[in-house]
């Protein structure tokens, strides 16, 4: 039950109380605003004074209203992705989403910046199929070649036998996908004709590989033959396997093309094969995935990948502006309390890293700037008796840390700045354990 106190688990909190008033309540923002940022203080163990920019950085929280915003940009996205599905689709002269204008803009401001249309959204095919697990041959873990364990050489001729014994009567086609910061590509290659595509690259590689199959499907498939397709992402074929309405848009679309074929009584069988096992169809499709320089381009873009994305991006806007910040020079790159949490053995440590990380730590300089105490000078020093002046110059604390440095085997010249040391103390559970010990010495709490 101890855990319960830590601050990790109380920084969710405040969420779930936003969560709560956004369903019960109307024109709520000054209200939860306040109060949000309240709860994080108090989760914290930081003082009302603490910047507020600097309480979302250190707490690794959205910005509240980026967050409100977020999700509800992400819900019309996925009612797009949805299509004819979706219980805001409108049939008229126009079929479409129907969205108010508030939203459309919010929407389109979006897929502005990310230089797409809603065109270019994978959506669920108009007529949906019952999904189930035994829509086509799949197989992973069925031959001798899957076992990566085994030397290439064997790889490589445990496959040529399985491909004789088991598919002599299929026509073969193998897909791959390549993503690096250039390009995100898909390719496929059969003995008569190959493609090679490049697609947006905010397309995760998990939907490049699912698309590869779909394009293989469509472009490389001759009439009145069984296909065997063959790709190294063993991801896509499980995530096939284990079929459900929830399933990636991708994923759905991919079973519905297999679907059409299954009624033309045309089998398809997905075969995993290890990468780079020296397998000649593999080593094929690989090559034609990462030599798009001047391959045409999809637009394709899977849902999923576009909230991933946005998801990122607002997450990361209070580390962004609490480095165009003041406080950066400051307070230097603060860590986020729930990478060190699991580092310490209380709420007590949370509170005390967290104040330190922020100088927020009750000091008399602290105490004397906000009028409670009437001496902010240091006795022994006659200076300013500040977070820093304790830890790193004060004469009366310099044998402590001596036998910190010696304890650690540091140089004293991680005491150069406030920034050096706080990144010395935060690079290791150990570093931070032995500062904890240390400052039981200090008179700072």
């Amino acid at each position: 039950m101890e855990s319960v106190a830590f601050s990790m688990c109380l920084v969710p909190m405040p969420i779930s109380l936003v969560q709560s008033l956004t369903n019960y309540r109307r024109r709520i923002s000054k209200f939860v605003i306040p109060s949000k940022l309240l709860h994080l203080r108090v989760a914290l163990g930081l003082p009302i004074w603490t910047p507020n920019i600097v309480l979302l950085k250190i707490a690794g929280q959205e910005i509240l209203f980026e967050k409100i915003k977020r999700l509800a940009i992400q819900f019309f996205i996925k009612q797009v992705a949805n299509g004819v599905h979706s219980p805001l689709f409108r049939q008229s002269s126009n079929p479409c989403i129907q969205l108010n204008k508030k939203d459309q803009e919010a929407c389109a401001g979006l897929f502005a910046d990310l230089n797409i249309t809603f065109d270019q959204i994978i959506t669920l095919p108009n007529i949906l199929d019952v999904p189930h697990n035994d829509i086509c041959e799949i197989h992973l873990t069925s031959f001798g070649f899957q076992d990566k364990a085994q030397p290439t050489a064997l790889i490589k001729a445990l496959f040529e036998e399985t491909i004789s014994e088991e598919f002599q009567d299929y026509f073969i086609i193998a897909t791959d996908a390549s993503k690096s910061q250039f390009y995100t590509s898909l390719a496929g290659t059969s003995n008569l004709r190959s493609f090679s595509f490049r697609i947006h690259p905010i397309n995760s590689i998990f939907t490049t590989e699912a698309l590869a199959i779909c394009q293989a499907i469509d472009d490389l498939s001759v009439p009145d033959s069984n296909l065997l397709i063959l790709t190294d992402s063993f991801s896509v074929l499980q995530a096939l396997k284990n079929l459900s309405i929830k399933s990636p848009k991708v994923i759905l679309r991919l079973a519905h093309k297999i679907l059409m074929r299954a009624k033309l009584n045309q089998k398809i069988a997905l075969v995993w094969t290890p990468g780079h096992s020296s397998i000649a169809w593999n080593e094929r499709a690989d090559s034609l995935a990462k030599n798009v320089t001047e391959s045409d381009y999809i637009e394709w873009i899977a849902v999923e990948d576009i909230c991933s994305y946005y998801s990122k991006f607002s997450i990361q806007k209070p580390t962004e502006n609490f480095r165009n910040s003041k406080y950066l020079e400051i307070l230097g790159e603060l860590p986020s309390i729930l990478s060190t949490a699991l580092w310490l053995k209380n709420r007590r440590e949370d509170i005390i890293i967290t104040r330190i990380l922020t100088r927020m730590i009750i000091t008399p300089a602290l105490l004397h700037r906000f009028g409670l105490h009437n001496n902010p000078f240091c006795s022994v020093c006659n200076q300013e008796n500040t977070i820093e002046h304790i830890l790193l110059t004060c004469k009366k604390y310099l044998p402590h840390r001596w036998i910190f440095c010696l304890k650690l085997n540091l140089s004293l010249q991680i005491f150069s700045s406030y920034k050096v040391f706080l990144f010395t103390i935060c690079s290791s559970k150990h570093h931070l354990q032995v500062f904890l010990q240390m400052l039981k010495l200090f008179y700072i709490y």
